[in-house]
């Protein structure tokens, strides 16, 4: 364009540029000229977009006996002209024990060499081993899962899921973790590697045993009272679990180990239990007291209680009968509910098994929790393990409440974080109780699901595990793709998700009340 300019003086010009469709950068280049002589400048400029790509998404979340249906209400509702369609994904898991599976190498592959952590290494052994001699179907999955490359973290088989969240949160990192446990599982089902491992961790366990019977926690330090009565808790639940096959995975008999540990157990309370407590002046039902007599309370048989500790059982069952439930921590709710049932004082632990059912919340959607059951510090205050232990309570006492005790599991899997539930202490626990709860979980029948996209029913990629991934890549916009339907007939549940991916103007975008959770 003509323009006049005065000597040393200056002038202001502006042009209007179409800048075409998916460019990120222009180059500008203005040049003025005047007679024989001409001058100008060029420069780089940024085009900033005013589209963006979007990834919405709705959990698909189905029980057992249900048939549900989920919309993307976005893409069912979609009127826009400036949508660009990029992919629709259904990604969907129809068997949860593959969560439970898939938690199991985060027991293995605990660096520290705690007594604890060197005890849930065994545990873990234990459980797969026996998970597997009581499903041999279960090797032949997991030799699916390798021949097709389902071993890769969740996170990672998810490229709409890593596109929005593993670049810009820490779950790149445990999605790192996640994809180092699942080559890790591979060694859960090599026989001569596992049963090595299971000998190993038993001897690297009988080593921490201090002179007093006690277990420190570190090779070198003092026995620590907390994690004796852990280990003597849990080989008290792997025995009444196993019964004469514990042998089966310890290089020596345990009774020695056993004998031991129970003495510095006893030894512990007789030391550290006030007079005024055994003398009834103090609250004698408190987490402490209710610990150590539920871990006993597996041995009692073979080692009866003497001492403070007969007297504290004895206080106890004295005592509960006029405390109110209100008085009872959660962990003293369900930990009292099953010392009284095996104490004789059955009324007592209905009215708390009641008042625990009571007390209860149903999501609906992902199964029975309690509102009153929040993570603290410490043991007794671990939401999952409490949880767990509520779970144990009822499947013990109340085994005809099935949907309510299926209804707990399902909660408890919905806590999984991205590879286990916390430490490994809540993660053993919670395995453990899941696998010993309610309906099996591991039954042929429990892979089947019916789901049907886009009006087309979809088959597994893997028949023995009924994992579903189905991607449709088009720039065509297909409203079908917007509902999934899914029908659950057997024990546990289908979880994943429906996804859909599209450019969008920035001012257009509409918010979604969906969300993964």
């Amino acid at each position: 364009q003509n323009f006049d300019l005065n000597e040393n003086g200056n002038s202001a010009l502006t042009w209007k540029i179409k800048v075409p469709n998916n460019v990120s950068s222009i180059i500008l280049k203005v040049v003025a000229k005047a007679g024989q002589y001409s001058d100008g400048e060029q420069k780089a400029i940024a085009v900033l977009p005013n589209r963006m790509l979007v990834t919405d998404a709705v959990p698909v979340f189905v029980k057992e006996g249900e048939t549900k249906t989920f919309e993307l209400e976005n893409l069912k509702n979609a009127t826009s002209t400036t949508i660009s369609n990029v992919s629709n994904t259904l990604e969907l898991t129809t068997n949860p024990i593959w969560e439970i599976m898939f938690a199991l190498p985060s027991l293995k592959n605990d660096q520290n060499n705690s007594a604890d952590v060197i005890f849930n290494k065994w545990f873990a052994d234990v459980l797969a081993s026996e998970i597997f001699k009581a499903n041999p179907k279960l090797k032949t999955v997991f030799e699916e899962y390798q021949n097709k490359g389902l071993l890769n973290s969740n996170l990672e088989k998810n490229q709409e899921l890593k596109q929005l969240l593993l670049e810009e949160t820490p779950w790149v990192l445990e999605s790192k973790n996640e994809e180092e446990q699942m080559s890790k599982l591979a060694l859960l089902f090599d026989v001569n590697s596992m049963k090595n491992s299971i000998h190993q961790d038993w001897e690297d366990l009988e080593k921490l045993q201090n002179p007093d019977g006690g277990f420190s926690w570190y090779k070198g330090y003092p026995s620590s009272y907390s994690t004796s009565l852990y280990i003597l808790k849990n080989l008290g639940k792997i025995n009444v679990w196993l019964k004469d096959n514990v042998k089966d995975y310890q290089n020596s008999e345990q009774n020695e180990m056993v004998s031991n540990l129970i003495k510095y157990v006893d030894n512990e309370i007789e030391k550290y239990t006030s007079t005024s407590l055994s003398a009834g002046k103090e609250n004698v039902i408190n987490n402490w007291t209710l610990d150590y007599l539920d871990t006993r309370n597996y041995w009692e048989k073979q080692y009866p209680l003497k001492g403070k500790g007969a007297t504290l059982k004895s206080l106890v069952k004295q005592k509960v009968k006029t405390m109110k439930i209100t008085d009872f921590t959660f962990f003293g709710l369900h930990r009292a509910a099953l010392l009284m049932n095996d104490y004789g004082l059955k009324e007592v632990s209905d009215k708390l098994l009641n008042y625990l059912k009571e007390t209860s919340v149903d999501s609906k959607t992902q199964g029975v929790y309690w509102k009153q059951n929040l993570d603290d510090w410490g043991w007794f205050s671990s939401k999952v393990v409490n949880h767990a232990g509520a779970l144990e309570a009822f499947s013990k006492l109340k085994p005809n409440d099935q949907k309510f005790i299926e209804d707990l599991k399902i909660w408890l899997i919905t806590q999984k974080e991205v590879n286990s539930w916390g430490n490994s202490r809540g993660t053993s626990e919670v395995i453990f109780t899941i696998l010993n709860s309610g309906k099996s979980w591991t039954n042929a029948e429990n892979d089947k699901a019916t789901i049907v996209w886009g009006g087309k029913e979809l088959q597994p990629q893997t028949q023995a595990t009924g994992y579903v991934k189905s991607t449709v890549k088009s720039d065509i916009l297909d409203k079908n793709l917007a509902t999934v339907t899914v029908t659950k007939p057997g024990a546990g549940i289908v979880q994943g998700g429906l996804f859909w991916q599209y450019y969008e103007d920035l001012d257009k975008i509409k918010s979604s009340e969906n969300y993964l959770s």
